[in-house]
């Protein structure tokens, strides 16, 4: 494809000359990230299907899409393509292609991050405010602002310091059971990466779900329940008659399971506070204590994703749902431009975001598209024929003259009647 040479302003006026910081040229940074977000368009582009000869093609609304998300803005404070486009285009995606289509780009964009061979992961829940009417789908969350009724997604994640980057995000219904989540995650994560150690919370503190990750050979870390046997061991531990690991089994009505019991001695503004992790294997109390602190990052990933979340007041979960989705990509974007470094940032990393696209609609701008087929009646049940006008060629000498002169009567002395008799 021929090189397009976009002329911008300096970078104090949204240019793209200057430098970040480490010295690194701003025109490198975009440069580098130019072909990766011109697949990112191609690829979001591919879930909408427009009509050959409509006014906006999907490119359109792709770019469209990746600007809202980039500007937290709404789909109602676009102009081209119009809100009612927009949001008409986006209710038309099925939410199977639209987890299978942004799932395959998330696994291209991995590709382009260096981890290491086994990472460490993490799973968490996350819920989003709902506004709406009541649905089966939406879970019940009195801490919700404005709201008890939310939208429940997994959010699995690698840890990696400054390499954060989110693996896969799907709505959970209320029915479903974390220990189903946990399966459905660890198969997807193998087909991804090998993750030597994945972070959990309390809530998949089961049988179930620990037999789960012992049956894949899946090594992990989660704090313990303080369960009545549990607080026997920490006195046993403050009176130092038990050492900091010890074998001990969780225990279901039906069911147990053999795990170590981790305690490890904190220091708090309260006094000396005992921690309780179980894991498959022997980390040692300061070793499991700093590794499961990275879990905090998946946290931090779930409130980045809303300085890439579009704008909304909507009250579809089809909408709300679609954005969140939408957001991992420029989140994941922007974690492939850091390279694990702290660089750009976010704010930086939307203005190189924007000038990319301004490069790339430059490149893209000269691809031509049929022109919109024109309709005489606007619910006519057959296609009309387009109007043809004739050539230059074609043209009687006082062609131009006379139709100016039927257009803006006013403009001539000759009567409007007689004009248009004339015409």
């Amino acid at each position: 494809m021929k090189e397009v040479r976009v002329k911008t302003p300096a970078l104090s006026d949204g240019g793209w000359t200057g430098f970040l910081p480490g010295g690194v040229p701003l025109n490198r940074e975009i440069r580098s990230t130019r072909k990766l977000s011109s697949g990112i368009i191609k690829d979001i582009a591919t879930l909408f299907h427009p009509a050959p000869n409509s006014l906006h093609n999907s490119f359109d609304l792709a770019k469209t899409i990746i600007k809202m998300a980039k500007d937290k803005s709404s789909a109602e404070r676009q102009s081209k393509p119009s809100p009612d486009v927009i949001l008409r285009r986006l209710h038309q995606i099925k939410k199977s292609t639209a987890r299978k289509k942004l799932d395959e780009l998330n696994q291209h964009l991995l590709h382009h991050l260096q981890l290491s061979k086994k990472p460490i992961i993490a799973l968490d829940f996350t819920i989003r405010p709902y506004y709406g009417e009541e649905n089966p789908t939406l879970v019940s969350d009195p801490r919700l602002p404005g709201t008890n009724l939310g939208i429940k997604f997994a959010v699995l994640s690698v840890v990696e310091r400054g390499k954060t980057f989110t693996l896969k995000v799907r709505q959970v219904n209320p029915l479903e059971s974390e220990t189903k989540i946990l399966e459905e995650m660890l198969n997807y994560t193998r087909r991804l990466v090998e993750p030597r150690l994945i972070l959990l919370d309390r809530r998949f503190y089961s049988v179930k779900a620990i037999k789960l990750l012992k049956s894949r050979k899946q090594s992990f870390i989660m704090p313990a329940k303080r369960t009545g046997p549990v607080k026997r061991l920490c006195e046993q531990f403050k009176n130092r008659e038990i050492p900091p690991t010890v074998n001990y089994t969780v225990k279901s009505p039906s069911d147990g399971v053999l795990i170590k019991l981790t305690l490890v001695e904190r220091e708090t503004e309260k006094g000396v506070e005992i921690q309780l992790f179980i894991g498959d294997r022997e980390l040692g109390p300061e070793k499991i204590s700093e590794i499961y602190g990275w879990r905090w990052r998946i946290e931090t990933n779930n409130r980045e994703f809303e300085k890439f979340k579009a704008f909304t007041t909507s009250r579809s979960m089809k909408i709300r749902r679609l954005y969140f989705l939408l957001s991992m990509i420029p989140y994941n974007f922007w974690i492939i431009t850091r390279g694990g470094s702290e660089y750009p940032r976010a704010y930086q990393f939307k203005k190189i975001l924007k000038l990319t696209l301004k490069w790339i609609s430059a490149e893209i701008g000269n691809i031509s598209r049929p022109p919109p087929t024109p309709r005489i009646f606007e619910n006519s049940p057959v296609d009309c024929q387009p109007i043809i006008m004739p050539s230059l060629k074609s043209r009687p000498k006082n062609f131009s003259k006379e139709f100016e002169t039927f257009d803006n009567p006013q403009t001539t002395t000759t009567p409007p009647s007689k004009t248009r008799e004339k015409f």
